[in-house]
Order: structure tokens, then C-alpha cells, then sequence
């Protein structure tokens, strides 16, 4: 009995024991998954914190010494509309405008006078305060005096494509960083850091009552209230997932939505009902109880649920227009403000008052487009002709031919073949021009008189030609024209005496897709995707890659021959040099890994200009081997083309022309 007792005993001391190691356990598991679970947060909390954390280079902007620069600026093109101060401001592709209440243009602000840049995009007041958005530097405020610069690092941000001012904070859409919001002090990302804010690319923005509407280029429409997100795309109800317009639908409890397929309802339970399947919108607004839409194909229309009305287009000096005064050829941007209607366009600024009786639009400032200079901003490539006339193409207007002294534009040509100009070759000897095109070869006599080589009459490999040289022959003699070669993408053409035979990468290219060429002596020497090949006659003789040169990328956008050394430009490498003796010399210690443009190099004897994608132009004393960097004031950090005659660097942008006068280079 006494055992049986102790046995018991000993039993409840187990039990009691394993008991409490048990609970010992438990409380220790429950401490441990706290302590996780806290640890969890706070890292989430980190994370949030990190990942809503801005940094922005604050700078206060000053005009450039600028002495021997002349910006030749295309400022037609109008893309937003702000009254600010008792005048009105314009962003424009040549800079920010100031007109008066009577339309006289009163200021233009450029480059020279400090802005980073001279293509504008959105305009927005707040805080009583100016804020510019632009294409590639950020934002900029303007206090009526003064212009201060945001550049966004982290997240890292450059193109503002959308402002709204709200009651406590300056709402900033961006094409490449999300959305920021500026409280006049400092800049959170509020929005942006929601769960289930995935977006980057704004196009549109609304804000009503406690909601904000965020439309993007790809991903649809966001909705945030109450520190929450909804996402609305094609599958729940939107035409498209490009959003590219906001607006209160009048007279109706619901918000329209713009689409590229056309336009919705969103009302305030969510719910989606189809408006117009108008396509082609670019921008919504309400002016007079009506709701305008702007299109990408010209002119604006009203938008009425189920239909859609606009005016007969009638013909007028050229160009398609409707009663309302509006060109049809042109993309309108519709915006409105203080009782009027705005179209906003290629060739100018255009109002209309809400309550007006009559379609006609009146022009805004119709000295912005009296400035005939230039036919369009993107340029990609220039030429000098015997006469001292600039020859100029554009990305996709054809070219123009301009005196630069008096700023005459002399010629425009445009036409199904000679749009998108991709070089420009003068050819002194046989009195002709040779015009690359993405459509074939065009030659122009003095008398601008066309005859065209194309893949189908002409056998060239590819319509789409990249570069033109006039190439030394067999024997390295130079005999300006009688010799044409052609960089395309579809591989090298060479025409001599009216003949023309092809290379492809089957005959030894490195790749079919060429950007350019040049000679020295009896070689030539071609940029491809794929590296550099040298040829002798039509023979691939050597091809030079990263992987058995010293060549820094095998991307080789540009070619410049100087004193028998043969200078690359790369896209993503810098700038290299082939020597006379076989050796190579890389310049990224001296310039960097910068992306060269296409063609974007020039040598005048003396010194090498390089265009670069975003450091504006590489200069390179070949005599005294050293780099120097041309920034300020330009028309845009973006070169695209460059020539020069004994007295003038002429530069062309991704947004206008810079003439720079030698002497300020010496």
C-alpha cells in the first residue's frame, strides 16, 4: 500500500512537472512568436518607411553664361496652360511663355534664362507658387522672380507628365518614379506607398471629394480613399488598360474615364457603364455643361453618353480643319479653366469662352508660332551645303533649309518618302543631296528635284537607310560621290558607277542592323549592333567585339575619322579610338560610359564633338587630349546631330537647334 502511495505521489510529481515544462514551453513559443511577429512588423515598417522615403536635389536655378550660344527654338507646340500673377503661362516644347490678359507675349523663359531644360510638359499653381513639370529634369517652381529646380533621386524620377493641385499637398504623376506629393515643405509618397500601389506610369490624375483617381499608361485606374486601393483594369470593365483622361461626368454621379478605346463611368459604388467607344482620346474636359474630349488624330469632340458629335471637317489652306478653327492633322489636348476651353496643340494655343455662341476657337499668343524657323524640335541630323544654308531633318517632318545668320527658313520639303530623315549627305561634286530616309534613298538636285532608290527600284538591301558616305575606292583615293555607301537595317549597299551591291551578316557583317560607317584609306569601317567590322573593298576583313577587343560596347551608334584615328561612339560604352598602330584608347575614365547617339559625332579639324544622350556635347582636343563638356544653355542635353563651318558649331537636339560660336570653345 505504501508503495502504491509513492508511486501515485511520484506520478503527480511527473505530471506536475512535464506540466510545467509544458506551460514553461508554451509561454516560450508565445514570447518567441511575438518577438518574431513584432520584429516582422517592424521590418515591414522599415520597409514602408524606406520604400516611402523621398530624396530630392533642391537647386536654385541661374542663367548660364551664355556668350556665343543661339537657341533656335520650335515653341509651337503647346502642352499646358496656367494662370499665374495675372498672366498666363504656357508650357511649350521651346520653353515656358508668359502672355498678358490681351494674349501679347510678354517673356520667354529658356534654357538661357536657367531652366534645366527647355521641353515642358504640365503646368500647376499651389502655395502660391508655379511648378513646372518637364520631359527629362523634373520639376521646377517659379515664384514670379526666381526659378528653383526638384530633381528626384530616390525614387529616381525625371519626366512629370501630370500636376493637380490639391487643398493640402502638389500631386506629381510621373512617366518613370510613381507619384509624389509636395506639401510646399516636403515630399512623401503617400499614394504611392498604399498596398496595392503598384503603378509607375501616371498619365491622368482627379481628386474628388475624399478620393483620388490615378490613371496610368498601362495598368488602368487606381482609386484611393481612405488609405486604401482599388485597381480597375480591362477585366473589370475599362476598354483599355492606357488610360488618358479624368473628369467629372457633368450632370451625372460618376467620374468619365479616357481611354485609346474609348470612354467609361465610374460611379460612387465602383460600378462601370460604357459612355463612347470614341477612340484615339487624349485628354477630357468640362467646359459649359458639356464634356470634351481631345483626340490624338485632330480636332476635339463632345462626348454624350452612347454618342458622340462633332463638327464636319472643311478644307482650308492645306490642312483639314472644322468650323471650329481647330486643324485636324494636329493631336489636341482639351483643358478647362476660369470659364474658358482650351485646345492645346502642335501650332499653337487655342480658348474658347464656356458660354460662346459660336464654334470658333481664337489663337493665344499667335506670336509663339510667328517664330517659322524650324518645322518641328526633333532633329537628327544637319548638313552644310556650298551656299552656307544649314540643311535640317527631322525625326518625322521631312527637313528644312534654313539660313542661320538671318533665321529664313529657305525650304520645307514633306511627303510620304522624305518624313522620318535620318542623315544628310552633301554631295559638292555632282551638285546633289542625298536624303537617308526610313522609306529609301532620296536625291535632290539644286533644284530640290527628287529621284529615289529603294529596295524595290534601286536594289538596295533595306528601305530603311541609317547613314550615307561618300567612301575612298579600291585604291583609297577620295573622290567625293563617285563611291555612296549605305548603313541600313538590313545590311551595308555600296554604289559605284550606278551599281549597287549588298553585304549581309551571310557575307560576314557582324549584323544586318548598320547605324554608320566610315573610311580611311582603302577601309571602311561599319557601326553595327553586334561591334565594328572593317572591310577592304566589299571583303569583311576583321569584326571587333567586347569579347576579342578592347571595343567597350559592341553597340556602335557613331564613327568620326581624325588625323587617321578612327573615334567610336557607343551606346552605353562612351567613346573609343582606333589608332593608326592597332591600338585602342578608352575614354570612360575622362567622360564616362556615356550612350552616344546615333551619327552624333563630328570633326572639324581640330576638335571632336560627341553628342551624348543626356551630358550634352563631349568636345576632344585631339591635339592637346583633352576633354572638355559643353551643358549649359543648350537647347536640349539630348544631341542628336552636329556640323560646323569655320566660324560656327551647329548643334542639333532633341528639342531645337544651338548655334555655339568657335571662339567661346577656343
Amino acid at each position: 500500500m505504501t508503495k502504491l502511495v509513492q508511486s501515485l505521489k511520484a506520478n503527480k510529481r511527473g505530471v506536475f512537472l512535464a506540466a510545467a515544462a509544458a506551460g514553461i514551453l508554451l509561454i516560450t513559443l508565445i514570447i518567441f512568436f511575438v518577438f518574431k511577429f513584432n520584429r516582422r512588423i517592424d521590418e515591414e515598417r522599415a520597409q514602408l518607411e524606406a520604400a516611402g522615403r523621398v530624396e530630392v536635389q533642391e537647386t536654385q536655378l541661374r542663367a548660364p553664361a551664355t556668350d556665343g550660344l543661339t537657341n533656335y527654338l520650335y515653341a509651337s507646340e503647346v502642352r499646358a496652360i496656367a494662370e499665374f500673377g495675372k498672366q498666363r503661362f504656357l508650357a511649350t516644347s521651346g520653353g515656358l511663355l508668359a502672355i498678358d490678359e490681351n494674349g501679347n507675349l510678354k517673356h520667354r523663359y529658356t534654357t538661357l534664362e536657367g531652366l534645366p531644360e527647355n521641353d515642358l510638359t504640365t503646368l500647376a499653381v499651389f502655395h502660391n507658387r508655379l511648378f513646372i513639370g518637364t520631359a527629362a529634369s523634373g520639376m521646377i517652381g517659379f515664384d514670379g522672380n526666381a526659378f528653383t529646380g526638384y530633381r528626384f533621386i530616390k525614387p529616381k524620377a525625371a519626366r512629370v507628365n501630370v500636376m493637380l493641385a490639391t487643398e493640402s499637398a502638389l500631386l506629381i504623376g510621373t512617366l518613370d518614379g510613381g507619384l509624389f506629393e509636395y506639401d510646399g515643405q516636403k515630399f512623401v509618397r503617400r499614394l504611392n506607398g498604399a498596398t496595392g500601389a503598384d503603378f509607375s506610369r501616371i498619365t491622368a490624375l482627379l481628386a474628388h471629394q475624399s478620393r483620388i483617381y490615378i490613371g496610368t499608361q498601362d495598368q488602368g485606374l487606381y482609386l484611393w480613399r481612405e488609405a486604401h486601393i482599388e485597381h480597375f483594369g480591362a477585366t473589370e470593365g475599362l476598354p483599355s488598360q492606357r488610360v488618358t483622361g479624368l473628369a467629372l461626368m457633368p450632370a451625372e454621379n460618376g467620374i468619365a474615364v479616357a481611354t485609346d478605346f474609348g470612354v467609361v463611368m465610374l460611379n460612387d459604388k465602383n460600378e462601370i457603364t460604357e459612355v463612347s467607344k470614341q477612340p484615339n482620346i487624349t485628354s477630357l474636359a468640362v467646359s459649359g455643361g458639356r464634356l470634351w474630349a481631345g483626340l490624338f488624330s485632330g480636332g476635339l469632340v463632345e462626348i454624350k453618353s452612347g454618342a458622340v458629335s462633332s463638327v464636319q471637317p472643311v478644307a482650308d489652306a492645306g490642312h483639314r480643319t472644322t468650323d471650329n478653327g481647330l486643324s485636324q492633322n494636329n493631336p489636341v489636348n482639351v483643358y478647362a479653366a476660369s470659364g474658358r476651353l482650351y485646345a492645346l496643340t502642335q501650332q499653337g494655343a487655342f480658348e474658347r469662352s464656356d458660354d460662346s455662341t459660336r464654334p470658333a476657337f481664337d489663337a493665344i499668343a499667335s506670336a509663339i508660332t510667328g517664330d517659322h524657323t524650324l518645322t518641328a524640335g526633333h532633329i537628327t541630323t544637319l548638313a552644310l551645303d556650298d551656299a552656307a544654308n544649314l540643311w535640317i531633318g527631322y525625326f518625322d517632318r521631312g527637313l528644312d533649309i534654313i539660313a542661320p545668320q538671318s533665321r529664313e527658313r529657305l525650304s520645307h520639303l514633306e511627303d510620304d518618302r522624305v518624313r522620318e530623315v535620318n542623315f544628310i549627305a552633301v554631295d559638292q561634286t555632282n551638285n546633289r543631296t542625298l536624303i537617308a530616309t526610313s522609306r529609301g534613298l532620296v536625291q535632290l538636285d539644286r533644284r530640290l528635284n527628287q529621284t529615289v532608290m529603294t529596295r524595290e527600284q534601286g536594289n538596295l538591301i533595306d528601305n530603311a537607310v541609317a547613314h550615307i558616305a561618300f567612301a575612298n575606292d579600291a585604291t583609297g583615293s577620295a573622290r567625293s560621290g563617285n563611291r555612296v555607301v549605305l548603313a541600313t537595317a538590313g545590311g551595308l549597299t555600296d554604289i559605284a558607277n550606278n551599281r549597287a551591291r549588298s553585304l549581309t551578316a551571310f557575307h560576314g557583317l557582324a549584323s544586318n542592323h548598320l547605324y554608320t560607317s566610315a573610311s580611311i584609306g582603302s577601309r571602311l569601317f561599319v557601326g553595327s549592333l553586334a561591334g565594328l567590322v572593317e572591310l577592304e573593298g566589299l571583303r569583311v576583313v576583321r569584326s571587333y567585339k567586347t569579347s576579342n577587343s578592347k571595343l567597350s560596347h559592341d553597340w556602335v551608334t557613331a564613327l568620326a575619322v581624325a588625323d587617321g584615328t578612327l573615334f567610336i561612339g557607343t551606346n552605353g560604352g562612351g567613346v573609343d579610338a582606333l589608332m593608326p598602330t592597332g591600338e585602342w584608347v578608352n575614354f570612360a575614365d575622362e567622360v564616362g560610359k556615356v550612350e552616344v547617339n546615333q551619327n552624333a559625332m563630328h570633326f572639324d579639324g581640330e576638335k571632336l564633338y560627341v553628342g551624348t544622350s543626356e551630358k550634352g556635347i563631349l568636345v576632344y582636343n585631339t591635339r592637346e587630349h583633352l576633354w572638355t563638356r559643353i551643358s549649359a544653355g543648350l537647347a536640349s542635353m539630348n544631341i542628336t546631330a552636329i556640323t560646323s563651318d569655320d566660324r560656327f558649331i551647329y548643334v542639333g537636339t532633341l528639342n531645337g537647334l544651338t548655334r555655339i560660336e568657335k571662339r567661346v570653345i577656343n
